[in-house]
């Protein structure tokens, strides 16, 4: 990045999907840090994709599971994150989403290397995990509490 410049942009949906008190999460491992942390499934919005269907393609991608979004407003968060060595200024569109079946109605997942599996998180467990970043953990709190 030369002086001045500012850094990419990403844009992405992700999903909030609370089932039994636990919240859907992925584990990933940046490739650079090597640091695990558990995100909410979501990933870039493709070409042509709403950020509603990407954000329900992702979530099926990571974790194997099919979610319905929910009616109501996306809850938009930008927030500047580094991932793989490279600062990108990030803008995620969260949608709450429910579960299609139960926890037992996944499909095998076949991602990326740094993708580390599936953790169905405690609510009360949020804050100590998805602290790293307060604009995710807001969001989270945001959708949750609808």
């Amino acid at each position: 990045m030369t002086r001045g410049s500012e850094p990419p942009e990403r844009i992405r949906a992700s999903v909030i999907c609370v089932q039994d008190r636990e919240l859907l999460c992925v584990r990933l491992r940046d490739p650079n840090s090597g640091i695990a942390r558990l995100f909410p499934p979501g990933g870039a919005i493709e070409p042509g994709e709403s950020a509603s269907a990407a954000a329900q393609r992702e979530t099926l991608e990571e974790t194997g599971y099919r979610v319905v979004i929910a009616s109501g407003p996306a809850h938009v968060a930008r927030y500047p994150y580094t991932w793989n060595g490279t600062l990108r200024r990030v803008t995620t569109h969260f949608f709450r989403a429910t579960l299609v079946g139960g926890k037992h109605d996944s499909v095998p997942v076949h991602d990326a290397s740094y993708h580390k599996g599936v953790v169905w998180l405690p609510l009360a467990e949020l804050d100590l995990r998805l602290g790293f970043e307060p604009a995710i953990l807001s969001a989270v709190r945001a959708l949750v509490a609808r």
